[in-house]
């Protein structure tokens, strides 16, 4: 048995390079839905040959290479590349959809750091890596290693090792990235131990589609698979957000997989049972879910997903790891119950933990509350996990302190000079810097308390808190201690300060808030020396500190209260001449509070003169929280048009918002609306009209002028017609919405109808709120409203009904007849709304059809172009307007046009898409619109990009599944683009009869003008395929291809066939006896690729007359949309062609008819 620990190591890890598996590999996954299979013979081979290039570039045992590579095949050979020089690996995240710039610090961090020797990385991302080295200040080498690989002479054996392999870079408490040695002995070890996790057998494949730049992805996905010379189904992260589903498709085949978390809850929301009713994955052996906290949520919703494909619970493992430990610490076990802890508060460092409420995993149970929390496995032999409190003493089992590990995963220790951070590894031991405990030897990990809060997905760290509020406070640094809140509900900072309080403490609220949100608690706790609790080290005691304090322990401790939650009966508010109805609301802040904000706000706003102050919003409504803004209504008198745009300060550790208006902008709103009120239009009113009139109606008055009468200006339309303006408003927009519902559900989309249904409940209550004189009515207010309102009847049943009901058939059903009789109740009858028999299919203005080659187009507006699947064409030819919806589905449905779904099933998405709409019989278009939001506009789905995006046949693939894949390209460029590709094809026929009838009469100088110009059309395919408009100069085909589209959009031997042929001279070639038939050769070996690269298959336009109708068929499929869209053509001839219905422009005897107009062509 091979020593892991020891010299062996190397070998284990990449001894498969001598002795690779010729009938296992990785399978790639392309952009069609199938797998590309590379034997490990396959890469073993391109490893040692880009491992040849690497030497040539002085690469010795020890050196450090940092790899920045797309996920492909030649990513993989070179990982393993570095290590068959005996290099030490540094594995950086190729760029994204991320900003460029950032990028390129983010690597220069890295590199700067990991000081390489040699940078390995794809052709097209040179610049952007090159940039990156530059930055970082080394003077190293960037080695380009494209699709094909390397043609170095291949290292004929692997070179001697180092102690380190691998370099891992993860984020510190600064956020720079900090680098992490791992040796060979980690990787073996870590590996093994996996491998072990998943009782692994011979012959079972694993599939992944992390990223390999990962841990996650890196050892638990990839590097144990190919240690174990196993199948891998490898797909990018990116094709899986696209399509989670192929992930469970492979899982068919395979029988090991990790997963973070979240990855589950979204396949889970992602994805139909109808996506999936074929496959079987009663085989799948391990899910292996670590990564990140585990949500019971998505367990459990992933799980009923694919519980009747096969999929057997037992199956999932819950892992905890860092890179720090190679990977994995410890997991939970295929074959044993999956435990549940709810710890009951508070929660002690340093003591026993409540253990609260217990339970084992079950796909049907309910956890009741928040703060759940799973068994993630206990120690082995190979990783020791241990608890210890803040001076890193062992503390029993069942104690709260932070975990550590010790083993053979744990790393060497951090790259020298990389940045100080909570997880540290001292003596051997990592200290992890998460919190946890024991149970029955179990570990449960709570997470990183009191170090770090995530705002918007980013890490705060407390360390940066007080670098912050230090230099902005000019306090010492070593007198503040933050502490991190993620109490639920009450997430924010405590700011311990040794210092005196003062004016400090109001900027220091607004300087944290500034790095945390609005919404976020900070409180300010200031005191004297020995404040801040320590350990022996120096280092403050975060969490026993917080502890301390809402134990009511700290007697030395001054604090300084958060505001903006005073209870309104503890303090005089702010005086209010509104009238009976409105006397229930009371404003949140009392009046010296605002008073004060009010003054800090006009410091820093110049506001006219002899101007009237009103204070608005949900705080002068009485509703609020301490994350709501403090709002001002400046009005001056005159009829200058002042802008409404806010200005937005913060002060105090509020948000203020100072908004102006004018005497006259203010009257007309508020005539505007009794106007309509008079004539009987409510329901035309903007929103936003409604929402400046209520809150100035509902507002408090904080400043008089001469020059305004607020009161007059209340008397335009008082409390009472206004609340009947608003109650007339949402009644009109519940009833659209409730006809909306009542669409989706004849065809089929139940979920997304009741989604609509709360939605229609809450507007519905709005309306019901404003008849009984609640008219500031926010969606997220409504409870408060309801309460005061005071009917428990109607709280009750409304609260029960925007309460999603639970899956089954009995539940759904009664809930959908208590809505409706809720909806009764409120004064919206049924009939309004429920007869399906009221739906007329309608027609959108600007959609049109086009039928190019054999593939339907619909083209919405003169923007959007949607490509049709075969069985999405045939329902479309179902549309009839202004019939009956249920008919339309019914006649569909019999005449058995839509094989592969109901009919309904491809309206709705149509309805979705904004190509077709529905009236409701004698009321017009049914225009739906969420609270708070605009009319419902039709959805744009995620382009189509998995290839090129033009051929001559249109879109170059249509949607292999779904009913429509959005052209990434708008309709005019989508039309330019093809017209571009169509003439580049035309002008290549040409140039290329140009070159053949010059090298048959001997004329070189002739064809060397025909062959540039062949080459230059080329490039323009590839271009126009690719959606480039307008193009580029042809002066330099290669070169331009490179710039524009990197790798893998054209393979790089591609590229280099071009630059070959370039360099053709045939005048010389002639000259010397030549015949040029061996380079004709090449450049029809060049087009033919090209052409099958963008799909092009084009007729040999000059060789007959059947070919050149064919071409002209082509031309003017993409003349007619090009015409219709008012896109420049290509050139004059096209006009000609148009004109022409798309035949010869001259009579010509015996010619076939022009090609006729298909059946839903032009203007629909």
């Amino acid at each position: 048995m091979r020593d892991r620990t020891g010299r062996d190591a190397p070998e284990i890890i990449r001894g498969w390079l001598r002795d690779p598996a010729p009938d296992k590999g990785i399978h790639l996954a392309d952009e069609d839905g199938g797998w590309i299979f590379h034997s490990y013979t396959d890469i073993a081979g391109r490893a040692l040959r880009i491992a040849g290039a690497m030497r040539e570039h002085a690469v010795r045992p020890g050196d450090g290479v940092c790899v920045i590579l797309p996920t492909d095949v030649t990513c993989a050979a070179a990982f393993y590349a570095v290590w068959a020089c005996g290099a030490v690996f540094t594995p950086i995240t190729p760029p994204t959809f991320a900003d460029l710039d950032e990028y390129t610090a983010h690597a220069a961090a890295i590199l700067a750091q990991a000081a390489p020797a040699l940078v390995v990385t794809a052709p097209g991302l040179t610049p952007l890596v090159t940039d990156a080295v530059s930055a970082a200040g080394l003077d190293v080498p960037v080695m380009e290693v494209g699709a094909a690989g390397s043609d170095a002479t291949p290292l004929d054996d692997l070179a001697p090792t180092t102690e380190c392999a691998l370099l891992q870079f993860t984020s510190g408490s600064t956020g720079i990235p900090r680098g992490v040695e791992i040796s060979w002995p980690n990787l073996a070890t870590n590996t093994a131990m996996i491998t072990d996790l998943l009782c692994w057998r011979a012959d079972e494949p694993m599939a992944s589609w992390l990223p390999l730049y990962h841990d996650m992805g890196l050892v638990g996905g990839f590097l144990t698979t190919v240690t174990n010379q196993e199948d891998l189904y490898l797909m990018r992260p990116d094709q899986f957000v696209r399509d989670p589903a192929r992930w469970l498709r492979a899982m068919e085949i395979a029988r090991h997989t990790p997963s973070p978390s979240f990855s589950l809850g979204y396949l889970a929301h992602r994805i139909r049972p109808d996506d999936i009713d074929r496959l079987d994955l009663s085989g799948w052996r391990t899910l292996a879910v670590g990564s990140e906290p585990v949500e019971l949520s998505d367990l459990q919703s992933f799980c009923r997903l694919v519980a009747p494909q096969g999929f057997d619970p037992a199956a999932i493992t819950l892992a905890y790891g860092l890179a720090e430990s190679t990977l994995m610490v410890s997991s939970s076990r295929r074959d044993r119950p999956i435990t549940l802890l709810r710890p009951a508060s508070p929660l002690r460092f340093g003591e026993p933990v409540d253990m609260g409420r217990c339970a084992v995993f079950d796909v049907d149970a309910e956890y009741p509350g928040s703060g759940w929390i799973a068994g993630l496995g206990c120690s082995t032999p190979d990783s020791e996990v241990a608890v210890v409190d803040d001076d890193g003493r062992p503390v029993p089992d069942g104690v709260l302190g932070e975990v550590t590990v010790r083993g053979g995963s744990v790393a060497r220790g951090y790259l020298a000079g990389s940045p100080a951070g909570s997880t540290h590894i001292t003596d051997g031991v990592l200290h992890t810097g998460d919190a946890g405990f024991l149970h029955n030897a179990e570990l449960y990990v709570l997470g990183r308390m009191g170090s770090s809060l995530k705002v918007r997905g980013r890490s705060v760290f407390m360390e940066d808190v007080e670098s912050t509020v230090s230099v902005e406070c000019g306090i010492t640094k070593g007198k503040l201690a933050a502490v991190a809140i993620t109490d639920a509900g009450s997430q924010g900072v405590a700011l311990f300060a040794e210092t005196a309080p003062g004016e400090w403490i109001s900027h220091a609220r607004t300087v944290i808030r500034g790095q945390l949100g609005p919404a976020q608690t900070v409180t300010v706790i200031t005191g004297g020396r020995g404040l801040i609790r320590r350990t022996s080290s120096g280092k403050p005691r975060r969490r026993h500190m917080w502890q301390m304090f809402t134990a009511g322990e700290m007697t030395d401790a001054v604090v300084h209260e958060v505001d903006g939650t005073a209870s309104a009966a503890a303090a005089s508010t702010v005086a209010s001449a509104r009238e009976t109805a409105d006397d229930r609301a009371v404003p949140t802040l009392p009046a010296q509070r605002v008073a004060q904000l009010l003054d800090t706000a006009l410091d820093s706003v110049v506001v006219p003169d002899n101007c009237a102050i009103v204070f608005e919003g949900s705080l002068a409504e009485g509703f609020g929280n301490e994350g709501s803004d403090v709002d001002f209504l400046v009005v001056a008198g005159g009829d200058e048009e002042l802008p409404t745009l806010p200005t937005v300060l913060f002060g105090d550790g509020r948000r203020l918002e100072v908004r102006t208006r004018s005497l006259a902008q203010l009257r007309h709103h508020l005539e505007t609306v009794a106007d309509h009120l008079a004539t009987g239009t409510v329901s035309e009113l903007d929103e936003d009209l409604l929402n400046r009139c209520q809150r100035f109606l509902r507002s408090t008055t904080i400043r008089t002028s001469a020059l305004v009468d607020l009161d007059e200006l209340r008397a335009i339309i008082d409390h009472r017609r206004f609340g009947e303006v608003m109650a007339r408003w949402w009644r009109h927009r519940t009833v659209a919405v409730l006809r909306h519902v009542t669409t989706l559900r004849t065809l089929g989309a139940d979920d997304e109808a009741l989604g609509w249904m709360r939605d229609a409940l809450v507007q519905a209550a709005k309306a019901w709120c404003a008849e009984r004189g609640e008219t500031y009515v926010e969606t997220k207010w409504l409870p408060r409203q309801l309460d005061r309102i005071d009917d428990e009847r109607m709280t009750e049943r409304w609260t029960a009904a925007t309460t999603p009901p639970t899956p089954d058939a009995d539940s759904t059903g009664s809930w959908w007849v208590a809505a409706t009789d809720l909806l009764a109740e409120i004064g919206i009858d049924a009939n309004e709304w429920t007869d399906a028999r009221q739906l007329r299919l309608a027609r959108v203005p600007g959609v049109t059809t086009w039928t190019i080659g054999s593939r339907v187009h619909v083209v919405r507006g003169v923007r959007d172009v949607f490509v049709l699947s075969d069985p999405a064409a045939q329902a479309w030819r179902q549309m009839v307007f202004r019939r009956p919806v249920l008919e339309i589905c019914d006649r569909g449905d019999r005449a058995g046009q839509a094989e592969h779904r109901p009919v309904a099933e491809y309206l709705v998405e149509f309805l979705r898409l904004g190509v077709v709409g529905v009236d409701w019989a004698g009321a017009g278009p049914i225009r739906p619109a969420m609270a708070m939001c605009e009319v419902s506009e039709p959805y744009t789905p995620p382009p189509a990009t998995s290839g090129p995006i033009v051929g001559l046949g249109g879109a170059v693939a249509p949607p292999r599944e779904g009913v429509a894949v959005l052209s990434p390209l708008p309709a005019e460029r989508f039309a330019s683009a093809g017209l571009q590709l169509t003439w580049a094809n035309i002008v290549a026929e040409n140039a290329r009869e140009d070159l053949v009838g010059a090298l048959k009469s001997g004329q070189g100088g002739v064809a060397d003008v025909a062959a540039p110009r062949l080459i230059a059309m080329i490039a323009r395919m590839v271009l126009s395929a690719w959606g480039v408009h307008p193009l580029p100069s042809d002066v330099t085909p290669a070169a331009t291809l490179r710039r524009i589209l990197p790798s893998p959009m054209i393979e790089p031997s591609t590229l280099t066939v071009i630059e070959r042929a370039a360099h053709f001279r045939f005048d010389d070639i002639l000259s010397s006896g030549g015949d040029g038939l061996a380079e004709l050769e090449v450049l029809d070996g060049l087009l033919g690729a090209v052409r099958a690269l963008v799909g092009s298959d084009f007729p040999a336009s000059f060789d007959s007359r059947d070919q050149w109708r064919r071409t002209l068929e082509i031309a003017y499929d993409w003349v007619r949309l090009g015409t219709h869209l008012e896109v420049r053509l290509p050139l004059a001839e096209a006009a000609d062609l148009m004109n022409s219905g798309g035949g010869q422009p001259h009579p010509v005897a015996d010619a076939p008819p022009a090609p006729s107009t298909p059946i839903g062509g032009g203007a629909r």
